[in-house]
């Protein structure tokens, strides 16, 4: 399986790399609309500025190919900004638009009580709720749904999206799962997130 994960300036590519790697599977860098035509799957990293990535992906020419491409079914999967990259908009960006392919904005984090509740969300946390059986959450048990996060923008929880999604609580209820036809978001990092980020991972892949 040739895994493309795609560049765009900035994210951890080099963990998320060695754990696709670690997992049996060919994981490379994709710069090109060339190293796009490849691909059997996609992996948008995590880590970095939503106005630089969009940009940069725009500036590539991949931004438009790899809209078609997914909406051709090719699975994908977003982390963390990468996830954000897939909504239709980010408070984090007044110039540049995500890709639109999944029906939420994402929002900066605001916070009443931020002693209890900082931003950025750093750290472990939950899963809060499944409102549907998860294809990413099997074989990870109950108590070893636990994940890393790093994270100051995300997307609210919306009771209208009958997907099947999970969410995780910092002051209010946001999403940190989602499934959605052929595309997947995570707002935490599988990457960091231990053995069950690796079966997380493995969940998506095969």
């Amino acid at each position: 399986m040739e895994v493309a994960i795609i560049s765009y300036g900035t994210g951890n590519i080099a963990s998320l790399r060695a754990a696709v790697t670690s997992l049996g599977a060919s994981a490379y860098l994709a710069t090109t609309i060339s190293d796009l035509k490849k691909a059997d799957t996609i992996i948008f990293p995590g880590v970095g500025h939503f106005n630089n990535a969009s940009k940069n992906l725009e500036d590539s020419g991949m931004k438009k190919f790899l809209i078609g491409l997914i909406k051709e079914g090719i699975p994908t999967l977003g982390i963390c900004l990468g996830f954000q990259l897939l909504t239709i908009s980010s408070e984090e960006s007044t110039n540049y638009p995500g890709l639109g392919l999944l029906p939420f904005k994402t929002v900066k984090i605001k916070v009443e009580n931020n002693l209890l509740n900082k931003v950025p969300h750093i750290g472990w946390n939950t899963i809060d709720s499944i409102n549907k059986k998860s294809k990413l959450l099997k074989n990870i048990e109950l108590d070893r749904q636990i994940f890393y996060y790093s994270n100051a923008f995300g997307i609210l929880k919306r009771d209208s999206f009958k997907h099947p999604h999970a969410t995780y609580f910092h002051e209010k209820e946001m999403i940190a799962l989602i499934e959605y036809k052929n595309i997947y978001g995570v707002q935490f990092h599988p990457e960091k997130s231990r053995s069950q980020g690796l079966t997380l991972l493995k969940n998506f892949l095969f």
